[in-house]
């Protein structure tokens, strides 16, 4: 679902996100960057592929994150996060999120979290989650996706 990106001499968080069809917005948090942060050339970024587990969904006149976090029946703020929104944050038409296909669930870290919690959490083994994460760190902000 995601892959190593190496950075390029003229490579911005705004370019980069456009040639990956992304927000800057998603790409920095990804990155635990700022918008504004300026990416140097020969680092490496963490940038979404192939994207198995969720499709994009293009925003449409009057979409809100709450009635869209419904219709995929996910948590509204999880799904927020997963874009790199704020909770309440305005949503445009024609931009475009990432929405969990079905049967496919996911957990966006919060500071302090145990891995004890987040497989009560999620209702999932530890070994499980595990084998659908090739790394899981639980610090802030880390994605976790789960086959349901």
């Amino acid at each position: 679902m995601y892959t190593i990106y190496e950075v390029k001499s003229g490579d911005t968080l705004e370019s980069v996100a456009n040639n990956l069809g992304i927000t800057p917005d998603v790409l920095a948090t990804l990155n635990g960057l700022n918008v504004t942060d300026t990416l140097t050339p020969n680092t490496y970024i963490v940038v979404p592929s192939g994207n198995s587990m969720f499709n994009r969904y293009t925003i449409q006149k009057g979409d809100t994150i709450y009635e869209i976090a419904r219709k995929y029946n996910v948590n509204s703020v999880q799904l927020a996060k997963l874009n790199g929104l704020k909770e309440g944050e305005y949503i445009y038409p024609g931009d475009a999120i990432y929405v969990p296909k079905q049967n496919t669930g996911f957990y966006i870290t919060n500071d302090g979290d145990t891995l004890n919690y987040v497989t009560n959490t999620l209702q999932i083994s530890a070994n499980s989650l595990a084998n659908q994460n090739p790394t899981i760190y639980l610090l802030e902000d880390q994605l976790i996706v789960y086959k349901k």
